[in-house]
């Protein structure tokens, strides 16, 4: 900063000056570039004080980024613009900033052709395009903004009717930002051609784009917007139809044409795959929504195909770089089948002690090293980490072909090809391969050593030690004693005098290990096991981390004294002839001064709820929607039963629906079915119906063919059915009804109570259970009336005493409901969920829980239990669908009428 101090500017407006002083205060600008900004920003400020204010932070921005000659053209187009109006010299002075800023000379001359264009059609046209304008050069993105400043033009210099100016400029913008990065400057340049020949299609075709067009490849969409053009010269309206695939002849191009494949079309058939294959809970997800502090400019420039964390496996949005589509389908396949090997044979178990002691010990171990995983460990023990992780890339991966050759023969056999083919591509763009991309060739894809190659003699002994020393019994850590084996020798080829640039490893499609990763998924697991490995290593027991580590995993940080035990004892006893069959309870260590709940905390005290309460307890699964797969016996269930309180809200509810309960009874016994049915009509049965053999003798005597139907059948009539009426009891069941002096639980218990009359009358046989709880390990279902007890005292006592209690579990309740529905031998069984609201606990909320409840309500249905909601006192909410489902929930806006509602809907649901 120079040494004035916008003396002026600070009597004017000193906010505005302390502003400017605070963006100045790391640049180096000049006097003269000082005086500017000030005498800039008064002149605008006589005019208009925002547009001052404008334009002291868009000199402020620009000064010390840009040189003298942008300064002007900023002043040029500035004072331009404001002559023709106070509006348009605002959108100037904020969005010319961002192009002088990041644009490129191409776009600095264009622009002000392309407002001059724009301007025709008025200021309105502006706002959005610069918008979005500036926001591709702000991101670099440079290419694009050419682009789209091209369409814009081609747009703008047609005669355009007002509304359909304003129309594109929203248009054009929206759906520019909406497009495929990596494709958006092809696909700007056939929305070009498209709006050169009618403004008019622009809306269709860019429709048709956001919907399916942009998975066509470059070459596919200019020869579909080819035809589509050429339809439309002959034809207006087959071209609109064709361009917006709203023909069959549109979308039978469109299949012909489309060779990508987007990840949502594959990943369930993926997901089912990972699941069968490795049994973990493992999912595919697509590579866009990998965390932002894990990019890497190859994932950035999208060359990066594959990689993962331990909870999912990351996958490009969209395959397209064969032209056949099946290839590309094909490459999805062979990468999720070659990233789940790494799960399958332990590569993430890597321990670094384990590998310290194959390297027997010559590597000394860092104390601190950080927030990093084992395996990164390994590699900063050596003085060129980068060079010591390819290394153990190409041991690893050779490791994997090996185990894949011998236990998957067939993903060899078909997805190595692929992997050569596109290391061959690789090496014909890449003419002079380096050393260990060469030995990743034959130890990493099992190509053969042609004998005439650079460096054939070092590449065949390593490979033949390698081979030598790999089976399908060899872990992970023998990869990095051949690191350590090897690296020496490696480093002086690498680095020699005439190669002092190492490059790394170029791997087809990017394969490679993400530990960072997976580390970073599993932190609280890899520090707890830190700690007890280090508390046990204290008293002189050994234990590895990566067993405590599994342990922890698989047991979600439910591990155990008992499992500790197990540890210590296999690893301290590697010399016992007989380790089999090893029983935790007779291991005599004493772990008894290990406090687990100190490392763990609450995760350790939950898993530890001993089951046997005053009351049963159940254990059920729980979907988790991130993970896309179940956490098994994650929720507990207190089985209980409400305890009695005699009362007479029973028999005041009955009076109180005095006139109900009559018409409920009535309607109830023509729901009974008769004790016998006579059918008629039938071709065999238990005696003639005479009066279809009058109808025999009749037809006989006019020389009619008659009917052979001459007999009666009588049925025995019975209801068979079970049903469950499951309450929710949770706070919120408390809250006052509007213009009423009820709750929302005393309607809900009323119509419970007409519920036992009506189904008391009707004789199916029911329960009704409540639900409350808080957390995942104190779900509470209270019994209030089970299957065959009859409406007596005890369960009217019940009815009076139920109150409401905490939170909303649903899906472990319907789990526990369904149990007991299953148990019964009744031919129709009907689960009936009453609730206020949607599930709501700790760590259960919005669309966790809602696809949980889903997904208990569809275990419900599998098992032929026939799930129907019923929820009260809220509005219509279109997530209700997703919970229960479109054709199975009533709403009851007004609780009041629940009693009355509640009987109807079970008639109609048992006729």
């Amino acid at each position: 900063m120079p040494e004035q101090k916008f003396e002026k500017l600070l009597i004017i407006d000193p906010d505005l000056t302390d502003s400017l002083m605070s963006i100045l205060q790391n640049k180096k600008i000049s006097v003269h570039e000082a005086q500017l900004l000030e005498e800039e920003t008064i002149w605008g400020m006589c005019q208009d004080i925002e547009l001052g204010t404008l334009i002291a932070r868009g000199y402020a921005s620009l000064i010390g980024e840009t040189g003298q000659e942008r300064l002007d053209k900023y002043h040029e187009v500035l004072h331009v613009s404001c002559k023709k109006g106070l509006n348009l010299g605002r959108m100037i002075a904020v969005y010319w900033v961002p192009i002088l800023r990041h644009g490129n000379s191409d776009i600095i001359a264009r622009f002000p052709k392309l407002l001059l264009v724009m301007l025709k059609h008025g200021e309105y046209t502006l706002k959005k395009p610069l918008n979005t304008l500036a926001s591709f050069l702000e991101s670099g993105d440079t290419g694009t903004a050419l682009a789209f400043m091209g369409l814009l033009h081609d747009t703008y210099s047609q005669d355009l009717p007002y509304k359909q100016s304003i129309y594109l400029a929203r248009l054009l913008s929206e759906s520019v930002g909406e497009l495929p990065y990596e494709k958006r400057n092809w696909q700007i340049s056939q929305i070009r051609r498209v709006i050169r020949t009618d403004f008019l299609l622009a809306d269709p075709f860019i429709n048709a784009m956001k919907k399916r067009l942009y998975l066509l490849s470059e070459n596919s969409l200019r020869y579909f917007v080819s035809l589509g053009l050429d339809k439309f010269k002959k034809n207006e309206s087959l071209g609109i139809k064709f361009l917006s695939l709203e023909s069959k002849m549109g979308m039978d191009f469109y299949q012909e044409l489309l060779v990508t494949i987007s990840i949502s079309q594959v990943q369930p058939q993926l997901n089912r795959y990972l699941k069968a294959r490795t049994g973990l809970g493992i999912s595919i997800r697509p590579l866009s929504v990998i965390p932002n502090s894990f990019y890497q400019s190859d994932i950035d420039d999208g060359a990066y195909f594959v990689c993962s964390d331990g909870k999912f496996i990351y996958l490009p949005d969209e395959i397209s770089i064969f032209s056949n589509k099946d290839e590309n389908l094909d490459l999805y396949k062979y990468l999720t089948k070659l990233e789940a090997a790494f799960y399958e044979f332990k590569t993430f178990d890597f321990d670094l002690e384990k590998a310290l002691e194959k390297c027997r010990n010559s590597l000394v171990m860092e104390k601190n090293a950080g927030s990093l995983s084992d395996m990164e460990r390994f590699f900063l023990l050596f003085d060129k980490p980068d060079l010591a992780s390819d290394l153990f890339t190409v041991f690893e991966q050779g490791r994997i072909r090996i185990l894949l050759k011998h236990f998957y023969p067939g993903i060899v056999r078909t997805a190595f090809p692929m992997l050569r083919h596109e290391a061959r591509r690789m090496d014909r763009i890449n003419t002079k391969p380096c050393f260990i991309t060469r030995l990743y060739h034959h130890i990493g894809l099992g190509e053969k050593i042609d004998i005439k190659s650079m460096y054939y003699r070092e590449i065949e002994d390593i490979k033949e030690y390698f081979e030598k020393n790999m089976d399908s019994e060899t872990s992970v850590e023998a990869c990095a004693e051949m690191v350590y084996r090897f690296y020496p020798l490696t480093k002086e080829i690498v680095y020699n005098p005439l190669n002092k640039n190492y490059t790394g490893l170029q791997t087809p499609f990017k394969r490679k290990i993400r530990p960072d990763l997976f580390y970073s998924s599993f932190f609280q697991v890899e520090q707890n096991a830190e700690k007890i490995k280090l508390q046990l290593r204290a008293k002189g027991l050994n234990a590895y981390k990566s067993d405590i580590k599994k342990q922890l995993t698989q047991k979600q940080a439910g591990i155990s004294i008992e499992d500790l035990k197990e540890i210590v004892f296999s690893l301290n006893n590697d010399d016992s002839p007989d380790k089999t069959d090893i029983n935790p309870g007779n291991i005599k260590i004493d772990l008894s001064w290990l406090d687990l709940s100190e490392i763990l905390g609450t995760q350790y005290k939950d898993n530890l709820l001993e089951d046997s309460q005053d009351c049963p307890v159940f254990r059920y699964k729980e979907w988790d929607i991130d993970l896309g797969d179940y956490l098994y016996e994650h929720t507990r269930i207190l089985d209980k039963i409400v305890p009695e309180i005699k009362g007479c809200f029973y028999d005041n509810a009955l009076n109180q629906h005095y006139g109900l309960v009559r018409s409920i009874r009535r309607a109830f016994e023509l729901l009974k079915p008769q004790s016998v049915k006579i059918l008629r009509q039938w071709t065999e049965g238990d005696e003639f119906d005479y009066r279809a053999l009058l109808d025999y003798a009749i037809d006989r005597k006019a020389g009619i063919m008659p009917s052979d139907r001459l007999y009666i059948k009588r049925i025995k009539q019975q209801r068979d059915v079970a049903v469950l009426l499951l309450v929710d009891l949770s706070k919120s069941t408390a809250n006052p009804v509007f213009d009423s002096d009820f709750s929302v639980l005393d309607l809900e218990k009323q119509a419970i109570v007409l519920f036992c009359e009506a189904l008391e009358v009707l004789g199916d046989n029911f329960a009704i259970a409540g639900f409350s709880g808080t957390g995942r390990l104190s779900v509470e279902y209270f019994h209030i009336k089970d299957f065959d007890e009859p409406v007596e005292d005890t369960v009217k006592a019940r009815i009076n005493a139920m109150s409401p209690q905490r939170s909303t579990r649903m899906g472990a309740a319907i789990r526990h409901a369904s149990a007991q529905l299953e148990k019964t031998d009744a031919k129709v069984r009907i689960l009936i969920i009453l609730g206020d609201g949607f599930p709501n606990d700790t760590n259960y909320k919005r669309e966790y829980a809602i696809a949980d409840t889903r997904k208990a309500i569809s275990e419900a249905r599998a098992k032929s239990i026939h799930a129907k909601a019923i929820t009260v006192n809220i509005t219509g909410d279109s997530k209700l669908d997703d919970l229960y489902g479109s054709m199975h929930h009533n709403i009851i806006s007004d609780v009041r009428e629940l009693p009355d509602k509640l009987l109807r809907i079970y008639s109609a649901l048992t006729k």
